[in-house]
């Protein structure tokens, strides 16, 4: 779906998100702007009984109490206001969160990869907190703003309509400079909202690297770059203030004219005698309340165009396309393999995959070599859908991928990624996060095959030790073989092996093999190796070479019919004899 379809998410769908809630906030809100206003024509008529000949000060501290009252009132439903108003804010970021998690475990990868880390953890952060301010605390005042000047209007208008068109005087020039304040400002709060995403992309990243930054001491240009980011963006600030401030300045002082108008052209009424003090005193003080919230109004309508961005980075999320399912579930007779037909891939621009063709049969290790880029590990992510392809079909079990149930097809894969992803848990955590149902017995089992099991019973507490954050506490290669022992524990009938061995030691690669053989029989695996020693025993080789199958066969086969295979098998053989101070022969 191209930016320009995606369907823009407005305020008044949100409002949905909390129906009941927001609206008793809006009337509570209307309720107390006219507990404010109310009290304004009271005290009028306390002004009128006190000039009255004969005044009935029992009458006027009656009315007095009707004040203190409306007051008391005001304030309970301003705060009852503004609570549920907080109230609806949680409960649309709860939604909005929980809505735009299931919406990122829909979508294929290459929708991460056309996103920056920085700025999709900032479109589930800071934009969707920033709907809380909005809700939580603007409505109310955009209520209060709207409803407040429509109540004096009426009140006005009632008392006098002469002095109502004279408070009403200065309101098409308010009208003009507020559009045209607003209009100067759109294009700069979009302006805002992109630089506020490449200071979240930088500050990701230096966090990220920060071990890179250190080691190689890079620390001054890449904290470098990010100062200027914060800088330049502290510049547009500036720069937007003095911009700002003349049309702010213009617009506050046309909000405070009228009552210039009002207070002569009341007292010369009044003067003539066409006008009594009670309503006049009215005019005085209710008169400015008539323009002056279209204050908080144009506050309330500039943080909203801030907010307009951050709405559409959430569009972008809840409205990315998402990976299409049937409905029903397919449990194929056939065997699993799996058969790539004539598949064309791209990344963008770049053709990654052009018309490749191959199949990966049930009982065999069939394995992808070839230079980096090549395809490989596209190839292996198609299988599980984790990107989708632009032509041909990826075929399980003869049925298109796009055909399964993704539930259905997904338990039949196994996947190790050659970057390991472990959760913030235990090892048993982790482990049992493909098979919940697994007992001590599987579960150590497969942690045996895929040589973790004496690692894991070193650590502290063993399968209950807590590994931190991606698995901090362990090496490289022990992540690796907790991946795979994972993987193992699926028992799945498919194995996408992603450069499973590539951060292991000798030892250890090589047990697996041994392991991976054994688990080979009657099942499908798709092992993706740089180190072409490890596949010489492959039941079937597909040489990839810049997207396309350059020779598929035994190791044997490949190497006497292949050029592309027997430049990497002397390239492997080469780096095998490699060593330091040694230039290899």
């Amino acid at each position: 779906m191209a930016t320009d379809q995606i369907p823009r998410l407005g305020f008044v769908r949100l409002i949905r998100l909390a129906p009941v809630t927001l609206g008793l906030a809006i009337l509570a809100g209307i309720g107390s702007a006219a507990c404010s206003i109310v009290p304004f024509w009271v005290i009028s008529r306390i002004v009128g009984e006190l000039f009255a000949i004969q005044a009935d000060m029992a009458h006027v501290w009656m009315l007095v109490g009707w004040v203190l009252g409306l007051l008391l009132l005001r304030w309970a439903l301003m705060v009852a206001s503004h609570v549920l108003a907080h109230q609806g804010a949680f409960a649309i970021q709860h939604r909005l969160r929980l809505a735009m998690a299931r919406r990122l475990g829909q979508v294929p990868l290459s929708f991460f990869s056309r996103r920056g880390s920085g700025s999709l953890r900032a479109t589930l952060t800071d934009d969707v907190n920033s709907l809380e301010g909005f809700f939580g605390h603007m409505l109310p005042d955009a209520v209060a703003a709207f409803v407040a000047p429509v109540m004096v209007l009426v009140v006005l208008f009632i008392a006098d309509w002469r002095l109502a068109i004279a408070a009403l005087l200065p309101l098409p020039l308010a009208i003009l400079v507020q559009w045209w304040h607003m209009r100067s400002t759109r294009t700069e709060m979009a302006a805002w909202g992109k630089m506020q995403q490449r200071i979240a992309n930088q500050m990701g990243e230096y966090v990220r690297g920060i071990h890179v930054v250190k080691t190689f001491g890079l620390a001054a240009k890449t904290f470098g770059e990010l100062a200027a980011v914060v800088h330049e963006a502290v510049g547009w600030v500036q720069n937007y203030a003095r911009q700002s401030a003349g049309g702010w300045v213009m617009f506050t002082g046309v909000l405070s004219a009228n009552l210039v108008i009002v207070a002569p052209v009341g007292a010369w009424l009044c003067y003539r005698g066409s006008l009594d003090i009670s309503t006049y005193t009215l005019f005085l003080f209710v008169a400015p309340a008539v323009l002056s919230p279209l204050l908080r109004l144009t506050y309330v309508i500039g943080e909203q165009m801030k907010r307009a961005d951050a709405l559409h980075r959430i569009s972008e999320v809840l409205y990315a396309p998402v990976i299409t399912e049937q409905a029903t579930v397919i449990i194929p007779s056939s065997p699993l393999d799996i058969t790539f037909c004539h598949i064309g891939c791209r990344y963008g621009e770049r053709l990654v995959l052009d018309h490749v063709s191959f199949t990966a049969r049930a009982g065999q290790l069939t394995a992808l070599v070839g230079t980096s880029g090549a395809g490989k590990s596209t190839l292996v992510r198609l299988v599980a859908r984790l990107h989708e392809y632009d032509e041909g079909d990826v075929l399980v079990a003869g049925v298109p991928v796009t055909q399964w149930q993704m539930d259905a097809l997904l338990s039949r894969l196994a996947i190790v990624f050659q970057d390991v992803m472990l959760f913030h848990g235990t090892v048993r955590d982790n482990l049992l996060i493909a098979r919940s149902d697994a007992t001590d017995t599987q579960m150590e089992a497969a942690a045996r095959a895929a040589h973790a099991h004496d690692f894991i019973m070193a650590l502290p507490q063993g399968y209950d030790t807590l590994l931190g954050e991606r698995g901090a506490r362990l090496s490289g290669g022990e992540r690796q073989r907790l991946s795979i022992a994972r993987a193992l524990l699926k028992d799945a009938p498919v194995l996408l092996l992603d450069e499973a061995t590539a951060s292991v030691d000798a030892q250890s690669e090589a047990a697996i093999q041994q392991a991976l053989a054994t688990l080979c029989q009657g099942r499908t695996v798709l092992m993706i190796a740089h180190r072409l020693g490890t596949v010489i025993h492959a039941d079937h080789i597909v040489v990839m070479d810049r997207g396309r199958v350059a020779g598929q066969g035994t190791h044997q086969t490949l190497l006497a019919s292949c050029a592309v295979y027997r430049r990497l098998w002397e390239d492997y053989e080469s780096a095998c004899h490699w060593s330091l101070g040694k230039t290899p022969s």
